[in-house]
Order: structure tokens, then sequence, then C-alpha cells
């Protein structure tokens, strides 16, 4: 019989180091962990395998040796660096992406049942410049997302729909902030990247404007929503996309607020006008009713709680080990 495992895509980036911690911790071993190159830190898996989501024959070997339970496709190409390689960046982000659903499919059919399938799309995919920022549900302003990575992340999402044996299950998150791994070339990572310079006693020379603001989760957080929504019965999951989010600060009040956890710290304002401009086209904040309504969905952490309850602590600790 062939070994029952879950598959996770991008297990060395920020959610794939944490989904895989979160999985340890309930006693979830029976990974099969992917990535271009081997981990800095251990984990409890069956197995990691170095190689690419492009490498067809690599992921036919998987499907053959192994019965995947569900997958989690992490990797991808950040929005920054997709910006710069844009060929690559589709390749990896689309190419990747179907070359995954199709081993779903393909693990479908042998078993006689739906693959579980995770999918993490992104604010990117959302162009709100000609709206007046109100709260955007998961239907308006994403027709015509302006970066390569919200292209891909959209485009991929209406490239499930053909897969009948997958049971797609997408989350468009918003910027993600951890307080135990470093930020990793994404536009959002301002806020991330200010806190971590903070922590070291650095100076930060922000990217973005002050008075800019978009809608932020911790990865506490976004993990307990991938959890929520790959454990709810798939006849409850009424939207093919959910929105997540728990608060949207502007700059300034994320700078406000690591100066008051971090007195010393000092920032400047070096604004990047490609960045700033794909930070515009994003919305101030996203409407989550349909997820809290559809598989429950309820950030724990508010502003001021994320700063006293897990970044503080865990930035802090990080760099004082």
């Amino acid at each position: 019989m062939l070994k029952k495992v879950i598959l996770i895509t991008g297990s060395n980036g920020e959610i794939g180091h944490s989904l895989i911690n979160a999985l340890n911790k309930k006693n979830i071993h029976n990974i099969i962990a992917l990535d271009l190159e081997q981990p800095k830190d251990s984990f409890m898996i069956e197995k990691f395998i170095s190689g690419s989501i492009l490498d067809k024959n690599l992921l036919s070997s998987i499907n053959k040796e192994y019965e995947i339970l569900s997958i989690y496709h992490l990797a991808a190409i950040l929005s920054t660096k997709a910006q710069k390689n844009p060929k690559l960046a589709n390749d990896v982000n689309i190419n990747g992406t179907i070359n995954l659903l199709e081993l779903a499919s393909l693990q479908s059919k042998a078993q006689n049942k739906k693959i579980p399938f995770f999918f993490p799309s992104s604010i990117a995919v959302y162009n709100t410049i000609k709206s007046e920022k109100i709260k955007i549900n998961e239907y308006e302003y994403c027709e015509n997302p302006i970066t390569e990575y919200g292209k891909a992340k959209l485009k991929c999402e209406n490239i499930s729909k053909k897969y009948k044996g997958v049971d797609f299950r997408c989350i468009r998150f918003p910027g993600i902030i951890s307080g135990t791994s470093v930020p990793t070339g994404g536009t959002s990572d301002f806020a991330p990247e200010m806190i971590h310079y903070a922590a070291q006693n650095k100076e930060y020379n922000c990217f973005i404007d002050k008075d800019r603001k978009i809608p932020f989760i911790v990865m506490p957080d976004a993990i307990n929503a991938i959890f929520k929504i790959m454990n709810i019965e798939e006849k409850n999951l009424n939207h093919l996309v959910y929105n997540v989010t728990s608060f949207s600060p502007s700059v300034n009040d994320f700078y406000i607020k690591t100066k008051y956890f971090f007195p010393e710290f000092n920032m400047k304002y070096r604004i990047d006008n490609n960045r700033q401009n794909i930070i515009d086209s994003w919305p101030d904040e996203i409407d989550d009713n349909n997820a809290k309504k559809d598989w429950g969905w309820s950030p724990e952490f508010n502003f001021e709680f994320a700063y006293t309850h897990y970044l503080f602590p865990k930035i802090k600790l990080k760099y004082t080990l």
C-alpha cells in the first residue's frame, strides 16, 4: 500500500514553515515537504524533497510513490520579485500551479474521491485605484490587477474550476506579519520589515507613504484560517475564494506602535514609486463576512493584541537569543 501523506509545496516559505510547525503540534507528521533548497530548521515530517514544481518528472514520481490526502500549494514567486522577472514568475505561479492541479486530478482518479487543495491567493488580485476605497468583497474590483503576481493568482483561481476532482479551497490573504520568520520580498513587507529592523536597533527606510493603509493579519491567524477552511465540509463552502482580514492601520500607525515597544527605533521615508503604485492599487479594507458565515472565521489578534501578545514577544526573543 502507498504511504498516505500531506503534500506541502513552498515548505521553506513563511507560511510553509509556520504551517508545518502547526501540523507537528497537532501530532501530524505524514508530510511531504517540497522546496528548492533544504530547510534551515528540522521538522518532524515523512520526507523533504528538494526540487521544483515545474519538474513534471518529479511530480510524477511523487504521484506514483504516495497516496496524497491533501495538497497545500504554497510555492510562489512573490510580488516584488515577480515584477522584476515576469517570465519566471508566470512559469512558477501559473504553470507550477497547473502542474499541482494535474497531480491532484491524477490522485483523485486513483483514489476515486476529491483531493482537498489549498491555494493561497492575495489582495493583489484587486485593482481599486478607481474605487472609493470602501470595504471590498470577493467579487469587486478584481478584473484588472496591475501586478504579475496578482494576475497569476487570479488566473489560477479561475483555472481551478476545470478540475472537477479537485476540492479547491482558496483564501485571499492580506499582508501577513510573522514574528518568527524574516520577510522575503512581498510588497506588503514594509510592516514586518519595520518591526524586525526595530528589534535589531536598525534604522528602517520605508518605501511606502506614511498615510497609506492596507489590510493585515498575523501569521497565527493565517494558519488558523487555513485549518478552518480545510476542515469544513465542502457542502458548506458557498464561494470559490474567501477574504480574511484583521486590521488595517496606516504606515504611520505601524511606526507609532512599533516605536512604543522599541523607543530607540528610527524610520525614514524613501518612497519606491513602483511599489507605492502597487500598494495604491490594493484596497484599504476587505470584507471577510463570507468566511465568517461559511466556516466560522474570526481573527484572534487585533492591532493592539498582535503587538502585545505576539509580535513584540516573538520578535524581541528572536533577536536576543
